[in-house]
């Protein structure tokens, strides 16, 4: 009885939170204007929809996000429209992820519990990042932005300029790769859901990466902090870069631009090579989507101008960092982890250290920018899969590949027959 009370008061609990949510002025002022909050709630929903997808549940969440529409217009403030309607769309997922954790049976409430604190966990996060991207604008009022610029010039093709000059002359594929650049947290999200149904602790690894990638990520943004082309070049992005021959004889220094130095790595790119590292082993469709994630990552990081191909070069060895610290299934005197350790860690610096003090030497020869990129791609490929095949993963990789659930089955069926 007394834990029948006790569900019965979360419920209520959860219930009158997200109708608070829903009435509160600021959540959709925010909701209005933030395309970073109503993506966050999306991959709510995504993750919600990948651990429960009766089509019964279809149903309870379009009710339910239509009584905190009702709520929503209760105020003046109101503000109707597609993005208000996908963020209480994501409200409405965490509530009922909530609730059903409450009264879901022992055997699924695992699953629910660790899909709850996961969405909690993003939602929560993109309340903490905005005041970190502040404190790391106002504690770099420059950036070197010059410096990659360079870097990218010494390539003799600028590949910002070059995609952002494709985004021009085909709006579809720049609006599609946009969407992509958004939505990268819902890949995080069904890449951590399907690893849930299948492998609670591989999925607590995967969660604890996504999230302690970002605010170690804008750790590292301080000791090379950079806008973009975007910022750098204004309205002259992308169609008037400067001339190669122009940016190597220039004196390079760092430069004011408005913005927040968030380019270098580039998180977006992390996010992408993590979705698609840990979508290893999963269904075709999931594998698919983590690889159209990375190529429109790509084109968009760089055709929107927020970021240099140095960012996307340097977020390999940093993405290889956070994939080799958070494994919970592997031990820290596995050789190889420990050396894909040193070599993000070190690779991420050495990248910065050069790109800072020595823009010159990529400018010795095309060549040697080129055979660096190559080199850093290649090492991490081949680190990170050495990681995969260590003698204490190896086990867990291969009990999670023979734990394929039916995609038809509901939570609670019982599976011993199959």
């Amino acid at each position: 009885m007394t834990e029948r009370i006790t569900r019965i008061l979360l419920t209520v609990a959860f219930l009158a939170g997200a109708c608070f949510v829903a009435e509160n002025a600021y959540f959709l002022h925010l909701a209005k204007t933030e395309y970073t909050l109503l993506t966050t709630f999306l991959s709510v929903t995504v993750l919600h929809l990948r651990i429960r997808h009766a089509l019964s549940e279809f149903g309870v969440l379009a009710l339910s996000t239509v009584i905190l529409m009702a709520v929503a217009s209760r105020g003046d403030h109101f503000p109707s429209g597609i993005p208000l309607s996908l963020t209480l769309l994501g409200l409405a997922s965490l509530t009922i992820v909530a609730i059903r954790t409450v009264w879901s049976i022992a055997s699924d409430r695992s699953i629910f519990f660790w899909g709850f604190i996961a969405s909690l966990s993003l939602v929560c996060l993109g309340w903490v990042i905005p005041p970190l991207l502040t404190w790391v604008a106002a504690a770099n009022p420059k950036g070197f932005d010059l410096y990659l610029n360079s870097f990218d010039a010494s390539l003799h093709v600028q590949p910002s300029f070059l995609v952002g000059r494709a985004f021009l002359k085909w709006s579809a594929l720049r609006h599609f790769s946009i969407a992509f650049y958004m939505g990268i947290t819902c890949l995080c999200t069904v890449v951590y859901a399907d690893q849930l149904l299948r492998d609670v602790k591989k999925a607590l690894s995967i969660l604890i990466a996504f999230l302690w990638s970002g605010p170690i990520g804008i750790l590292f943004y301080n000791l090379f902090p950079a806008l973009g082309p975007a910022y750098l070049f204004g309205p002259n992005f992308p169609l008037r870069p400067l001339p190669a021959n122009g940016i190597q004889h220039m004196r390079l220094e760092p430069v004011s631009l408005y913005g927040f130095p968030n380019a270098m790595p580039s998180l977006h790119m992390t996010w992408a090579l993590l979705g698609l590292w840990y979508s290893r082993g999963a269904s075709w469709w999931l594998r698919l989507i983590a690889q159209a994630f990375f190529v429109f990552t790509v084109l968009s990081t760089l055709g929107t101008g927020e970021h240099y191909l140095a960012d996307l070069v340097v977020a390999f060895p940093f993405s290889l960092m956070i994939f080799a610290i958070f494994p919970l299934a592997a031990t820290w005197v596995d050789a190889w982890r420990v050396r894909a350790i040193v070599f993000g860690v070190a690779g991420t610096i050495l990248w910065m250290t050069l790109l800072r003090f020595q823009p010159s030497f990529f400018w010795s020869s095309p060549a040697i920018p080129w055979t660096l990129i190559a080199l850093t791609i290649g090492v991490t490929a081949a680190l990170r899969r050495r990681i995969l095949w260590a003698p204490d993963l190896a086990g867990s990789l291969s009990a999670t590949s023979a734990i394929e659930l039916d995609s038809t089955k509901p939570l609670g069926t019982d599976t011993s027959a199959d």
